[in-house]
């Protein structure tokens, strides 16, 4: 999700007038969806991206339909318009549990309402007819909130994205890989920075081995309870 991305489009390049600002970010995420360049039906890396999002999609069980694209390009995978995931063919290069995990993000953002959330916010800060005396007193508060929003919505979707490959056997060394690969290392405007992610994960792992022990303990007990039956 780039809520920040958004706010410059939308904020920036608005027409003389439009009815609500959902409709601008709708356009705006539109015309991105639009640049990017979906692979052939046939191609074997896109089988294996569609495949692992299906396994994913069964698994998460979304409140919604979701639907997968395709594209060629860098590696990259992006949740777009509370509904769509548009994945470059790239990630079919990835070993497995990579794959999953950066999809399963995505996933995340799609399954945890963030675009519910974005919309909510503009609307909270734009709740009439969009126009520049509506919009340029209210661009920098914003702006600020809205960073501050992506920046949760990312840290909400790398722990849905670990504790949903977790289920599959997947660990810590495979978040912190990925992370290496695609993070970015310092804050942007829509993304914590790699050290806070990783932190972040790091504790969510080991509420994971507290888990772990709490039910390993509880099945020991539970089995010594029934040898003295």
């Amino acid at each position: 999700m780039r809520a920040v991305c958004l706010l410059v489009l939308a904020l920036s390049a608005l027409p003389a007038w439009s009815t609500d600002i959902v409709d601008v970010l709708v356009r705006s995420q539109t015309q991105r969806m639009q640049q990017y360049h979906p692979v052939a039906a046939n191609s074997e890396r896109a089988a294996r991206v569609r495949a692992s999002f299906e396994w994913l999609v069964a698994l998460v069980e979304p409140r919604r339909p979701v639907e997968l694209v395709v594209v060629s390009g860098p590696l990259q995978a992006e949740a777009m318009l509370g509904k769509v995931i548009v994945a470059s063919e790239t990630l079919a290069d990835l070993p497995e549990g990579e794959r999953l995990l950066m999809l399963a993000h995505e996933l995340g953002h799609l399954s945890l309402g963030h675009w519910d959330d974005l919309c909510a916010l503009y609307r909270r800060h734009i709740p009439g007819e969009v126009r520049p005396e509506t919009t340029d007193p209210v661009a920098g508060v914003l702006g600020m909130e809205a960073h501050r929003q992506a920046h949760r919505h990312e840290f909400e979707a790398d722990a849905f994205g670990y504790r949903t490959v977790h289920q599959l056997g997947y660990r810590l060394d495979t978040v912190m890989t990925l992370l290496g690969r695609s993070a970015a290392m310092h804050d942007t405007a829509s993304h914590p920075g790699l050290r806070k992610r990783a932190a972040m994960l790091r504790q969510l792992d080991q509420e994971f081995q507290t888990e772990r022990v709490q039910i390993s303990a509880s099945a020991s007990w539970w089995r010594a309870a029934a040898v003295h039956e």
